[in-house]
């Protein structure tokens, strides 16, 4: 699975600014962080951005999809749970190459964890702190089946995967 974070003004569900290297922990509010009696509203540019995605990738794009609630404890998801699509995604039985792709589908990010001490690592950290702006990044998973047999070829492949979303405009598909 690939994980293609979404190059959009706001979050998936809420309307915190979505940007890298802000302060951290100043682009929350109380939906991203889970508080109690908060509903998420769908970020529209993240719909349109995954529908380009699913296009793209030759998909099929069902008449309806759905999200859910993946619920599990994780040191850096302070709601505890994830809102994402399950059984019913976006866009499904797509291709890239010689890569089948059998969805393509919404989900948010969680939050940061940064490990302080001189590892950087969570072994042989003095403390580990979170930084909560990425929490409810608009993120899209794309599944993809075991069709890549080496190195070289999954390296090519992620190579198409990446000029092909850059193409698009929705993710400036930076790694960090």
């Amino acid at each position: 699975e690939i994980h293609v974070q979404l190059d959009t003004r706001t979050k998936m569900f809420c309307a915190c600014e979505n940007r890298f290297g802000a302060e951290p922990n100043t682009l929350t509010c109380p939906l991203c962080l889970g508080h109690p009696g908060v509903l998420p509203v769908i970020n529209e540019a993240a719909v349109e951005k995954a529908l380009a995605i699913g296009l793209a990738l030759n998909c099929e794009i069902p008449e309806r999809s759905r999200f859910h609630r993946k619920n599990y404890f994780y040191p850096d998801s302070p709601k505890a749970y994830q809102i994402r699509q399950c059984d019913k995604p976006l866009s499904r039985g797509g291709r890239l190459g010689d890569v089948r792709i059998p969805r393509v589908h919404l989900e948010e990010d969680a939050a940061k964890l940064v490990h302080v001490g001189h590892s950087g690592r969570i072994h042989g950290a003095d403390a580990s702190i979170m930084d909560a702006n990425r929490c409810g990044t608009p993120l899209v998973e794309i599944v993809t089946e075991p069709d890549v047999r080496s190195a070289e070829q999954a390296r090519e492949w992620l190579q198409l995967l990446r000029v092909t979303l850059r193409q698009l405009g929705v993710s400036d598909v930076n790694m960090d």
